[in-house]
């Protein structure tokens, strides 16, 4: 929880949390992955058995649909060492085995680094928006399993 309190860390997001609020998140993310198996988990450094971020869905409002999307976020110490992309490849085969649809994934259009480890892991360009805030960002989506439907996020949840 206390990188989610960590300004490099929360970079590209909706910013830093307080102590409340990311315990609040990390409730959220816990009670998703007791409902979805690809939920967010923790990516570890084997060397040191440290949590350097995560990897997994979430679940955002978008176009009426509570869609789920595909995120991960790295310390600044982990990022462009491969592991988002190897984290993120071994969680999305749990996902492609458990799951049929398109999944979702919404990156910042200036997050060069974000938008290669989404190309490497299958992701395409489906549409770009604006954010109310004016930040330009990019939807891009990939097949899960065989494909079909938006994967919405479950209703007990």
């Amino acid at each position: 929880m206390e990188l989610f309190t960590d300004e490099a860390f929360m970079v590209f997001s909706e910013g830093v949390h307080d102590a409340e609020s990311a315990n609040s998140r990390f409730d959220r993310m816990v009670a998703l992955a007791g409902a979805v198996p690809y939920a967010k988990q923790p990516i570890v450094e084997r060397a040191t058995g440290t949590i350097v971020g995560y990897t997994g869905v979430d679940s955002i409002l978008l176009g009426g649909l509570d869609r789920l999307e595909w995120g991960w976020r790295l310390t600044t110490d982990a990022r462009g060492q491969g592991y988002a992309v190897e984290a993120t490849r071994a969680l999305l085969a749990v996902a492609d085995e458990h799951d049929d649809g398109e999944m979702l994934c919404i990156i910042a259009s200036d997050n060069q680094p974000s938008l290669r480890v989404a190309d490497k892991v299958g992701f395409r360009l489906w549409r770009q928006i604006v954010w109310p805030d004016g930040v330009p960002t990019d939807l891009l989506v990939r097949p899960i399993g065989a494909g079909g439907a938006p994967l919405l996020a479950p209703e007990s949840v």
